[in-house]
């Protein structure tokens, strides 16, 4: 458990904290560009986050972790590369089914981030959901600061995907950097994506890219 200087206090989620953490994840994700790229039709769009943000959740304390703060605010999902890069067909069927009509886009996305994902070894941050009334407060910086503290004393780089310009910015700040010379697109006119890369740091220094 991490207490950072804003007093907000990270710890481990578990099931008992999944109704708390679907409404803020559903609230956190629904607007994204992905998000109205995979559902075009807002009420539609609701409706489906609702029924997949359980089955995100419980897939990610089974294969990884999920962090979150006391007040429910806001929940990071790391799972280990081997996981989130390899097919599981029953998360994939619970998807699917959550989904609806709107599978393929789905299926879609998630081909396209695994054709951009590293081979090498890593931790990877498959979201990261603040509430809109407490982003910009440090929550989010809270979430990956606790992490982040994990993976540099292991020596493990972290890999993700920014789905905004914003969130993009928020991870160069945690010292990620793009892995794709240009921002990936979604087809049909879709939003861009960026791939991006954090090298563990030593004693609070630079990201040290690799060469």
């Amino acid at each position: 458990m991490t207490t950072t200087p804003t007093t907000t206090v990270i710890r481990v989620a578990d099931r008992h904290d999944i109704p708390a953490l679907t409404a803020t994840l559903v609230e956190a994700f629904v607007g994204t560009p992905d998000a109205v790229w995979l559902i075009p039709d807002p009420g539609e769009r609701r409706h489906v986050y609702q029924r997949l943000c359980p089955a995100v959740l419980t897939h990610a304390m089974t294969s990884g972790t999920v962090y979150t703060c006391d007040d429910h605010t806001g929940a990071a999902v790391w799972l280990p590369h081997t996981t989130a890069h390899t097919p599981d067909p029953h998360h994939t069927a619970l998807v699917a089914r959550a989904a609806g009509p709107h599978a393929g886009r789905f299926t879609h996305l998630a081909a396209l981030l695994h054709e951009h994902a590293p081979h090498r070894p890593h931790t990877y941050l498959a979201y990261l959901g603040v509430a809109p009334d407490r982003q910009r407060r440090g929550v989010g910086t809270a979430l990956l600061a606790h992490r982040h503290t994990i993976c540099d004393t292991a020596g493990t780089p972290v890999h993700l995907v920014a789905t905004s310009s914003h969130a993009r910015r928020l991870y160069q700040r945690h010292g990620y950097y793009d892995t794709t010379p240009a921002p990936v697109h979604l087809p049909d006119g879709g939003p861009p994506l960026w791939p991006m890369w954090r090298q563990p740091h030593t004693c609070g220094v630079g990201s040290g890219r690799e060469s």
